[in-house]
C-alpha cells in the first residue's frame, strides 16, 4: 500500500518540479528579450470562488506605454487577499517587444509566482512519496528477513476483516487475524496480517497459518500469506 501511495506522489511531485523547471525556463527566456516599462495599477478585479469557501480574492489590471507609446493593458495572474496593489500605485513591467500584450510585473510573484507554488508543491509531493517509498522498503526488508530468520508458530485462523482505515479506489483491503500461543508469555496472542485485495476466507477456513517472531523484538511478526491464490 505503501508503495503505492508513495510512488503517484513520488510521480506528481517529479512533474511538479519539472513543470516548476520548465516554467524557470521560460522566464529566463522572457526576461532576455523583455522590455521596461513604467505602469499604473488601473483597477483591482473581485474574484469570488463558485463554491466559497476560498472566499475573496484580486488581481490587479495594470496600463503601460510600449515603446511605441501606445497604451496596454494586461491582467496579472497572482490572485491575492488582500491585493496586492493599490489603484493609481505605479509598478515596473517587463513586456515582449513582439508582443507587447504579453507582460508581467517585474517582481518574484509576478514573474515566478506560479514557478514557486509548483516548486513548493513538487518539493512536498516528492519529499513525502519518498518517506513511504522507504518505510515500503524497510518493511519489505523486515519481512524478508522474518521470513529467514523468524521464529516459526503454528497460529489458527480465526477470521478475515476489512480495514476500512486504507481505501484504494473506493476499496477497502483484508486482513487476516490469527491466534496462537505466545511462547515468550504463555498465553493467546492475536496476530493481524499484512493488507492484501483479495478475500482469503474460503482459502484459510479451518488452517492454522505460520507467524514468524523476530527473535529479537517478539512484539515484531509476519502472518505468511505466501500460499494464498489471487481470485
Amino acid at each position: 500500500m505503501f508503495r503505492w501511495i508513495g510512488g503517484l506522489f513520488a510521480a506528481v511531485g517529479l512533474i511538479f518540479l519539472l513543470f516548476s523547471a520548465v516554467l524557470l525556463q521560460r522566464d529566463a527566456g522572457f526576461s532576455a528579450r523583455a522590455a521596461k516599462a513604467r505602469g499604473t495599477v488601473m483597477e483591482l478585479v473581485r474574484h469570488v470562488d463558485r463554491d466559497r469557501t476560498q472566499g475573496i480574492s484580486y488581481t490587479a489590471v495594470i496600463g503601460f506605454a510600449d515603446g511605441s507609446g501606445q497604451r496596454r493593458e494586461f491582467s496579472e495572474s497572482v490572485r491575492s487577499n488582500p491585493p496586492r496593489f493599490s489603484v493609481g500605485e505605479d509598478v515596473s513591467v517587463l513586456y515582449d517587444p513582439a508582443r507587447p500584450s504579453h507582460a508581467v510585473v517585474d517582481d518574484f510573484w509576478g514573474r515566478r509566482g506560479a514557478m514557486a507554488i509548483f516548486l513548493g508543491l513538487g518539493a512536498v509531493f516528492a519529499a513525502l512519496g519518498t518517506v513511504l517509498l522507504v518505510i515500503d522498503l524497510k518493511r519489505g526488508r523486515t519481512i524478508s528477513r522474518l521470513l529467514r530468520e523468524g521464529k516459526p508458530v503454528e497460529a489458527g485462523f480465526l477470521h478475515v476483516f476489512r480495514d476500512k482505515r486504507i481505501t484504494r479506489h473506493g476499496d477497502h483491503p483484508f486482513r487476516v487475524v490469527a491466534q496462537a500461543m505466545d511462547p515468550a508469555t504463555g498465553r493467546l496472542r492475536r496476530f493481524e496480517s499484512e493488507a492484501i485485495w483479495v478475500d482469503p476466507t474460503a482459502q484459510l477456513a479451518g488452517r492454522t497459518l505460520r507467524v514468524l517472531l523476530d527473535p529479537a523484538d517478539p512484539l515484531r511478526y509476519h502472518v505468511d500469506l505466501s500460499d494464498i491464490q489471487p481470485l
